[in-house]
């Protein structure tokens, strides 16, 4: 009797003691770093991974895989325009604080299918659960307007169409590729256009609809060269800057002229 109790008392502590451990995610990216040179027409990042599974039958395949990229978020105004004596002109306008520069979504199935509106809302997986921060509306006048929530909602799908038609913006459902049962892959393209700073790249493993684990991982998109010595002087001496350009023009305007009087 007291040998059973001990082997049951024994099983008990190595149940409580080993916790069992949910499948995880081992991601990398093919470069942490893309430098933008005056060619600079865009270019792809690979990001690739494995499923670790606790025990042989279970199958990665059985769980979903969603890969965000965000980029450096700022404020961004948009503007309505409206015609005004037969002038189309800039009437009201809302300013997001906390606008992405970037924003790629690539997962395994549509996302609507991976989770419920909640938990994708949660983690701000999916280009129309972003959280853009609270906005400040303003009228023709500059006063602070206060919107309905359907012209705050047009306003969005404005800057999300606007940044869509940039190539700021994408999502691609089906763009996790497994290569067999745990390993993944897929690849984020990145444009021409797109803004300098840190990025996060993001990998969620969703299983019964809920996110089970999540790894980040930095990316750095700077200039270098000519062009980043232009874009940090630009940014960090203005006026010095601009007193420059406009004396760089002005002479080089007077020496097309003197070229064009000695003919």
């Amino acid at each position: 009797m007291r040998t059973y109790l001990a082997i049951a008392t024994a099983a008990l502590i190595a149940l409580t003691a080993t916790p069992i451990v949910a499948a995880q995610l081992v991601t990398d990216l093919s470069e942490h770093q893309v430098r933008i040179r005056s060619n600079f027409t865009g270019t792809q990042i690979l990001l690739f991974g494995a499923i670790e599974v606790n025990t042989a039958n279970e199958r990665s395949l059985d769980r979903d895989v969603v890969v965000v990229v965000t980029g450096p978020s700022r404020a961004v105004t948009v503007r309505r325009k409206d015609r005004v004596a037969g002038i189309w002109i800039n009437t009201e306008s809302i300013t997001f604080p906390n606008v992405p520069g970037y924003y790629a979504v690539a997962s395994s199935r549509p996302l609507e299918v991976t989770a419920e509106g909640p938990v994708l809302q949660r983690e701000q997986i999916g280009i129309d659960n972003v959280n853009f921060g609270a906005p400040l509306a303003q009228g023709i006048d500059g006063s602070r307007q206060i919107l309905s929530v359907d012209d705050e909602k047009s306003f969005i799908k404005a800057l999300v169409r606007n940044k869509r038609r940039e190539k700021l913006y994408s999502s691609d459902p089906g763009g996790i590729i497994f290569l067999g049962q745990t390993l993944f892959r897929a690849t984020v393209e990145i444009p021409a256009n797109v803004p300098v700073g840190l990025y996060t790249a993001t990998v969620y493993l969703i299983a019964d609809g809920e996110v089970v684990d999540a790894i980040s991982s930095p990316l750095y998109i700077d200039k270098s060269g000519l062009e980043r010595f232009l874009y940090r002087f630009a940014h960090n001496d203005a006026l010095l800057y601009g007193l420059i350009a406009v004396f760089g023009a002005a002479l080089a305007g007077w020496l097309g002229s003197a070229v064009l009087r000695q003919r």
